[in-house]
């Protein structure tokens, strides 16, 4: 029997692949948040690696002497609750900012006008001038894949990417699924998932998130936590 633990796709597995840019990139885009005026929003859809690469903007500027606040929201948590008294030492990170209300983001925004900077991350522009967007690709996918450690042809990444509408991590939640079941992912072949989809058994946009499992699977699955890296061209 496969232990949850071992499956590549494990979010513990997953969190350790961080969003991909190189030192030059990574230099231009601290550049241009300061052109920003350190007031901006990273862009992009569902798990294309905004909260990744907000996260690791985080650590970059606490590695310059901020003092950073990272502000988590989803749509269980739509509101920040109560927000502190930020001064120019301070710089507030706000993951999720669609959720909000206008009424809530005018809040949030008004309170942060001392601190030294504000990043979000969001759907869609036009709350800040937009820092970084965040987009995914077939290649990018297959790539994470093959640095988890499983092999997985271009015709199968194609195929998972385009049925989950580029939405890297509910792609890698259907692999960690296919994993549990001792389904393969062969580079030489179809996994037998890919088969039941060509036969018409699954549908575009379906996954198998029913799957009953162990509760040690269910705690290790990739879910809202698990972020994927994108490559240096995206978000």
């Amino acid at each position: 029997m496969r232990r949850a633990r071992d499956n590549p796709f494990a979010v513990h597995r997953v969190l350790r692949e961080r969003y991909r840019l190189l030192p030059p990139e990574w230099q231009a885009l601290l550049a241009g948040l300061a052109r920003l005026g350190r007031r901006a929003a990273i862009v992009g859809p569902h798990g294309s690696g905004k909260t990744t690469l907000l996260e690791d903007l985080g650590s970059k500027l606490a590695e310059q002497g901020w003092r950073t606040h990272l502000l988590r929201l989803n749509a269980d948590q739509r509101r920040p609750g109560i927000l502190s008294r930020w001064d120019e030492d301070d710089f507030v990170l706000c993951d999720g900012a669609e959720q909000l209300s206008l009424l809530d983001w005018r809040r949030l925004a008004y309170r942060a006008r001392r601190a030294g900077g504000l990043v979000i991350t969001t759907h869609q522009a036009g709350r800040l001038p937009t820092l970084h967007l965040c987009e995914t690709s077939p290649e990018l996918l297959r790539s994470l894949v093959l640095s988890l450690g499983e092999p997985l042809s271009a015709p199968a990444c194609a195929a998972i990417y385009a049925r989950h509408r580029g939405n890297i991590r509910a792609a890698l939640s259907e692999l960690y699924d296919a994993w549990a079941r001792n389904e393969s992912t062969s580079s030489e072949g179809r996994s037998p998932s890919e088969t039941r989809v060509a036969g018409g058994e699954c549908r575009a946009g379906q996954t198998s998130y029913g799957t009953t499992r162990p509760p040690e699977a269910a705690r290790d699955r990739p879910r809202g936590a698990s972020r994927p890296c994108c490559p240096s061209d995206p978000d």
